[in-house]
C-alpha cells in the first residue's frame, strides 16, 4: 500500500467516525429521535434538486455571458443558501406538529446533512461534491494538484485539510439551520437572514469565487479559503449558540 492509498484509507475512516459517532451520541445519549435525521437529509435533498435547476439556469448562464465573477459567485451562494435554507423551513413547519423540534433536535437535524455529505465523499468514486456543476473541471483540477504535492505538506493537504474541510462544512450546516429555527421560533427574519449571508459568503464569494479565479492553484491560496471558511464558520456558530440562549429548553 503506497502513501497515496494509505493516507485516501486513513481520511476515510476518520471521516466516517465524524459521520456515525456524533448521531449515535445525540440518538442515544440526548434522546433524539431518528426522525430528526430523517427530516433533515430530506430538506438537504429537496434544497439540492432546485439548487442544482437554479445553478444550471442562472448561474451558468451568468458566467457564460463573461459578467464579473464576483457577481454570480455571490448569485450562487444566495441561491444555494435560499433553497437549503427554505426547505429546512418548510421540513420544519410542515412537521412541528407531528414531531417537537428542540435544541438537541435542531443539531441533529444539521448534523444529519454533514454526515450525509460525509458518507457521499467517503462512498462516491470520485469524492467531488461539485460534480455537475460549472466547478466541475476546476475542482478535479484542484484535486489533482493537491495529490502531487511534496514532501510534509502532502500529508498537511491530503489528510489534514480533508477531514477539517467537513467538519467545518458540518457545523455550518448546523449552526445555519439552527438560525432558521429561531426564525421560526422568535417570528423575526433576522436569524434567518444571517444564515442567508453566511451562504452567501461561504458557497460564493469565497468557495466558488476562489475556484473561478484559480487562486485555489497554490497552496497558500488553499490555506487562505480554509482560514476565511473557519473564521466564517466560527462567527455563524457563536451567533446561533448566543442568539438561542434563551430557547435552549424550548420545544417547537
Amino acid at each position: 500500500m503506497d502513501k497515496k492509498q494509505l493516507t485516501d484509507y486513513l481520511v476515510k475512516v476518520i471521516l466516517l467516525f465524524f459521520a456515525i459517532i456524533p448521531l449515535l451520541y445525540f440518538n442515544q445519549i440526548r434522546g433524539v429521535p431518528f426522525k430528526a435525521f430523517i427530516f433533515g437529509t430530506g430538506s438537504w435533498g429537496i434544497g439540492l434538486i432546485f439548487k442544482m435547476f437554479s445553478h444550471q439556469l442562472i448561474v451558468v448562464r451568468l458566467k457564460n455571458k463573461n459578467l464579473p465573477g464576483v457577481l454570480y459567485s455571490a448569485v450562487n451562494g444566495l441561491l444555494s443558501g435560499f433553497f437549503e435554507l427554505f426547505a429546512a423551513y418548510l421540513i420544519i413547519t410542515l412537521t412541528k406538529e407531528k414531531f417537537a423540534f428542540d435544541f438537541n433536535a435542531i443539531i441533529s437535524f444539521g448534523l444529519a446533512i454533514g454526515s450525509l455529505e460525509i458518507i457521499i465523499v467517503v462512498f462516491s468514486k470520485d469524492n467531488n461534491l461539485l460534480k455537475g456543476t460549472a466547478l466541475e473541471k476546476q475542482s478535479e483540477e484542484l484535486v489533482e494538484y493537491v495529490k502531487n504535492i511534496q514532501g510534509v505538506n502532502y500529508y498537511i493537504f491530503n489528510l489534514f485539510f480533508p477531514i477539517i474541510e467537513r467538519v467545518i462544512a458540518t457545523f455550518l450546516h448546523i449552526s445555519t439551520r439552527g438560525l432558521v429555527f429561531l426564525t421560526i421560533i422568535t417570528g423575526s427574519i433576522f436569524p434567518a437572514f444571517i444564515a442567508l449571508i453566511v451562504f452567501i459568503f461561504a458557497d460564493g464569494l469565497l468557495v466558488f469565487n476562489y475556484y473561478l479565479t484559480d487562486k485555489l492553484s497554490s497552496e497558500i491560496g488553499i490555506v487562505k479559503l480554509f482560514i476565511y471558511l473557519a473564521v466564517l464558520t466560527s462567527l455563524s456558530t457563536i451567533i446561533f449558540i448566543v442568539l438561542s440562549q434563551p430557547y435552549k429548553n424550548f420545544v417547537l
